[in-house]
């Protein structure tokens, strides 16, 4: 009842929804899901694993009394350990829903109108997300779809945290790079109030660029800033809290509207002392650690 209160009170846009939810929660952290067997400290199917993973973690979250913003499982992760363990994601989003987390599956669609449609069915309907990541580069039809129920919202790939970013992303067209031009051309599209974007940890000068360009402008999108590194953990992709914050702040905007995630630093921070038994209240001490490094 307390959930169900809550989500139907929430504002319209997806910038605002998450304002709300780091002002609830005490943090804009997103917990990455991915399940890798090999660093898990458990026994059993591949399926049941995960799910135990998954939803040790809430336990200890709760346990603890801190609970991140968002979820992000990556359904790649889930699909490398089989269909059964692709199953139990329902069941994992929804728990994690239930305790007032929005949830945001990581499964970069897009694809041709009715292409898309299939997908979102399934990241909505069949998985129950509330966001799905995007990208945006085979144009307008290819998003629409996935923007049909405004409950539900996109992360569009923008520029990414990812070495081969520079690619293709930097590419200056017309005296910009090419993701302020996705970023215009997205910013008039409809339904954009529930479009956010993928921006990496690891570009802090792009991240301030693209904060900055966005600054004053009628679409305040949400960011999901992937690549944020948790000291003393290895495994992040070394972006720095600390650097992406005030990276934010710099561009003009309110670091409580965006979504910093970090996976595996927080998924398998037991690693750093070698504790097996304690894998799940290590991941929620790297996520409170995060929370607090971030410092709203």
């Amino acid at each position: 009842m307390v959930l169900q209160k809550y989500l139907s009170s929430m504002p319209d846009s997806l910038s605002q929804r998450l304002h709300v939810r780091a002002d609830t929660c005490g943090n804009n952290v997103c917990l990455g899901l991915d399940p890798v067997l090999a660093r898990i400290p458990l026994e059993g199917t591949a399926a049941d694993v995960v799910e135990k993973f998954c939803l040790g973690i809430l336990d200890a979250c709760q346990s603890r009394g801190v609970l991140p913003a968002a979820i992000k499982p990556n359904i790649a992760y889930f699909e490398a350990l089989g269909m059964d363990a692709v199953a139990r994601l329902p069941k994992i989003l929804a728990a994690w829903r239930s305790a007032g987390a929005h949830t945001v599956l990581d499964a970069k669609r897009g694809d041709i109108g009715r292409t898309s449609a299939a997908y979102a069915q399934a990241a909505f309907q069949t998985f129950g997300a509330d966001i799905v990541t995007v990208a945006p580069y085979m144009g307008r039809d290819s998003v629409e779809p996935f923007l049909e129920d405004p409950d539900h919202s996109v992360y569009l790939l923008l520029r990414t945290s990812n070495k081969g970013a520079r690619d293709f992303q930097d590419l200056i067209i017309d005296g910009e790079p090419l993701y302020l031009h996705v970023a215009r051309t997205v910013a008039g599209w409809k339904n954009s109030e529930n479009i956010g974007f993928v921006v990496g940890a690891t570009a802090p000068d792009e991240l301030e660029r693209i904060a900055g360009w966005f600054h004053g402008r009628s679409l305040a999108p949400s960011f999901l800033i992937p690549g944020v590194s948790v000291p003393g953990v290895a495994g992040g992709q070394g972006g720095g809290i600390d650097e992406v914050v005030r990276r934010l702040r710099a561009g003009g905007l309110d670091p409580r509207c965006h979504l910093i995630n970090s996976s595996s630093g927080i998924d398998y921070a037991w690693e750093r002392t070698g504790d097996r038994t304690s894998w799940a209240i290590a991941a929620v001490q790297a996520l409170e650690e995060l929370a607090e490094l971030a410092a709203l």
